[in-house]
């Protein structure tokens, strides 16, 4: 990653951890691999336990001199998953070294934290950490699983390509009143600005539709066209759907 030498701004190592009943396989870690700063991914409605874990953690990244932020989400996976992504596109601007503990928190947060991980070709790294040992009997002033940490294990990365912004757009259309005609799609892709026919022939509009937007998509598995010729209908898969809500939309 770049280090630009003439504002004296270097990359930063962010670590990202979800937050369940864990509190050593937090903090240990991230003291461990020498990061600078935490975005801790907290549960919106956590129980007294999972409070007081978040607090404990707060206490020992002051004590530590670590500066942190702290995400209350809901415990749901697809906004887990985007807000876990939204954090590092915004640490990657910054063009900093990115890592994520998938151990630290609840299942639903580690596979979302993880699979966020997946969707990035390359500067994110997933970890996850080997506590010393687990606790039979929860200590109310420390209330974590675990204690300690024995190690720690780089998860190996294999990336996942997501549509583009246009082809999100795209699909963004496609799910207000899917299915839809491919005329009516061609209409609503004019009227928002997704394809000019501007200058061209009329088949120029339906030949940028295939092209563009519903062969790469029908070939990605994110819509299906039912039926054929003018009776056709393009209709949004449930695979389509999900890419939608890990990308921040609602989908009815």
């Amino acid at each position: 990653m770049p280090q630009d030498l003439e504002t004296g701004n270097f990359p930063e190592r962010v670590h990202i951890a979800p937050v369940g009943f864990e509190i050593d396989r937090v903090v240990l870690p991230f003291l461990r691999m020498k990061g600078e700063r935490i975005h801790l991914i907290v549960r919106r409605d956590s129980n007294e336990r999972g409070i007081n874990c978040v607090e404990s953690i707060k206490k020992d990244l002051e004590e530590a001199r670590k500066p942190y932020e702290v995400h209350q989400i809901e415990l749901d996976l697809f906004k887990i998953i985007y807000e876990c992504r939204k954090i590092i596109e915004e640490e990657l601007k910054a063009a900093n070294h990115i890592f994520v503990n998938i151990s630290s928190g609840g299942s639903i947060q580690g596979v979302a934290c993880h699979f966020a991980t997946l969707t990035f070709k390359k500067d994110v790294v997933a970890y996850y950490a080997y506590p010393a040992r687990y606790i039979e009997f929860v200590d109310s002033k420390r209330p974590q699983n675990s204690a300690g940490l024995d190690r720690i294990e780089i998860v190996p990365h294999y990336s996942i390509d997501l549509p583009s912004n246009e082809e999100i757009r795209f699909l963004v259309l496609l799910a207000k009143s899917s299915p839809l005609k491919k005329s009516e799609v061609l209409k609503e892709c004019l009227e928002n600005g997704l394809i000019s026919t501007r200058g061209r022939s009329k088949p120029y509009g339906h030949v940028v539709l295939e092209n563009r937007f519903i062969r790469p998509l029908e070939s990605k598995e994110l819509l299906v066209v039912e039926g054929r010729g003018r009776s056709s209908r393009v209709r949004l898969t449930e695979k389509g759907r999900n890419t939608l809500l890990l990308n921040g939309h609602t989908v009815a």
